[in-house]
């Protein structure tokens, strides 16, 4: 399990860093009034791929992993309650976020409307994703006891 706990932790530094990227290339996008180019398809397109690794990694770690358990004091225990809902369903809706703001930027018939859809939609991605995320100083990563790295 730490091996899977390592790439866990791997991956989403690259999601983080391609996430930024999408952010910002969209951004100037929309502010200079470029073209789409196939580099803004292709980063979001690795984004995505990389989302959806992550996601693979993770449903694996959910399934085997004793902070996620399924009894009726999940609930009440910060951890559990954590990892078994809090953390897993908003990674998912990010991670779903990610794959319709491709999608929908790659039907957009505009380039504007292209880096504007993939903007916001990576923009609130990022805002739920850093919500999900167990920071050291939150008080379920001290009880769960998970370092930075």
């Amino acid at each position: 399990m730490g091996i899977l706990i390592q790439l866990h932790s791997f991956i989403r530094w690259i999601l983080l860093v391609l996430l930024l990227t999408a952010i910002i290339k969209s951004l100037s996008g929309m502010m200079s009034k470029k073209a789409y180019a196939p580099s803004d398809n292709k980063i979001s397109l690795f984004l995505m791929i990389s989302a959806h690794t992550q996601l693979l990694v993770g449903l694996v770690l959910y399934f085997i992993s004793p902070k996620v358990m399924f009894t009726a004091d999940t609930m009440k225990n910060n951890v559990s309650r954590f990892f078994t809902m809090e953390h897993s369903v908003m990674m998912i809706i990010a991670i779903a976020l990610i794959t319709i703001g491709r999608i929908s930027s790659k039907k957009a018939a505009t380039d504007e409307a292209k880096f504007k859809k993939s903007f916001w939609f990576f923009f609130i991605a990022l805002l739920v994703i850093f919500a999900a995320i167990p920071w050291p100083f939150m008080q379920v990563a001290k009880d769960a006891a998970i370092g930075w790295f």
